[in-house]
């Protein structure tokens, strides 16, 4: 009798499997369809200047007096825009240095368009930006934030900068025990299967609540281009990239900061050669440093460590 029987459980056992599996794969596409839906929607509903079709606040800027000796060049994190620095870019260009803010590939417009970027792509935008520059100005400083912030270290290995500013550097992600695996780990797992990660107002990683409206950012994210973002982490943190940087560097880190580890920044710039280098910890601000508490006194630690560059080339 049981010899009869198995047969039969090993069918039931295949059919409830094939149920399971229908199931399933019916929610996944249900889940895919809805992601598609709401990333859709939110294109609708963001703000867009008319003219440009670009997101308010996102279009690159060029501040300050044309034919200043020295210049800037500030590079915007993962999924932002230039408008993430704040006041910064402004109060630089009042001080008389020739500011350019740039939008990187992908940004400002749909996060339909960051999903086709690579990261060769991305430093090939930086590398222009930076080259325009340097051929029109004497004295040529980087300031990245976030993302931003591995760009410009991998722009400063492998191009003359008088200067570098690392405000709140993506080298890696702050890390929780209770991811129980690396973030990046999970996100190589699911970026097969899972193309949409929602990251809306509620994980735009800043204190003082009431900023984060203020902050122009993606409300979606493409599970290809943070992929993207992991793989930039590693190149700017690479020891072959950080032992060519040799410029002075200024640090801005967040003591709080949810998004970029600050442990795995202070690392990097240690393994920099440069023989000056700064760091400004924030203990009230989280990844956003710009829009937070203590903003005015980022503002200001950029401003004098960038300032002070440009007399002390002159000197030399």
């Amino acid at each position: 009798m049981e010899t009869n029987a198995a047969p039969g459980r090993r069918l039931r056992f295949f059919k409830h499997a094939a149920w399971i599996c229908i199931l399933a794969a019916s929610g996944y596409a249900g889940c895919a369809m809805m992601a598609e839906h709401l990333v859709e929607k939110a294109d609708q509903a963001a703000a867009r200047d008319a003219a440009s079709g670009l997101l308010v606040g996102a279009a690159p800027q060029e501040l300050g007096p044309e034919d200043a000796p020295c210049a800037a060049l500030f590079i915007h994190g993962f999924v932002g825009c230039g408008q993430n620095f704040g006041d910064a870019p402004r109060l630089l260009a009042e001080q008389g240095w020739r500011v350019r803010v740039m939008l990187l590939p992908g940004h400002g417009t749909s996060p339909r368009d960051l999903e086709q970027v690579s990261a060769d792509a991305f430093l090939d935008a930086v590398r222009v930006e930076l080259a325009a520059l340097r051929a029109r100005y004497g004295t040529v400083v980087l300031a990245g934030h976030s993302m931003g912030g591995a760009l410009a270290a991998l722009a400063a290995s492998e191009s003359h900068v008088d200067g570098l500013v690392l405000a709140a550097p993506y080298f890696g992600v702050t890390k929780r025990w209770y991811y129980v695996l690396p973030p990046e780990t999970w996100l190589d797992i699911s970026a097969p299967f899972i193309r949409w990660l929602y990251k809306g107002k509620l994980f735009l990683q800043v204190n003082r609540r009431e900023a984060k409206n203020s902050i122009v950012s993606y409300v979606w994210v493409p599970t290809r281009a943070a992929c993207v973002l992991t793989e930039l982490g590693r190149r700017a943190g690479s020891r072959e990239t950080l032992a060519k940087i040799d410029c002075p560097v200024l640090l801005l880190l967040a003591a709080g900061d949810a998004a970029a580890s600050p442990e795995a920044a202070r690392s990097a710039v240690d393994a920099m050669p440069s023989s000056h280098k700064e760091c400004q910890v924030f203990s009230r601000s989280n990844h956003h440093l710009f829009f937070d508490y203590e903003r005015d006194a980022v503002n200001q630690a950029l401003l004098d460590f960038i300032t002070a560059l440009y007399p002390a080339n002159m000197e030399s």
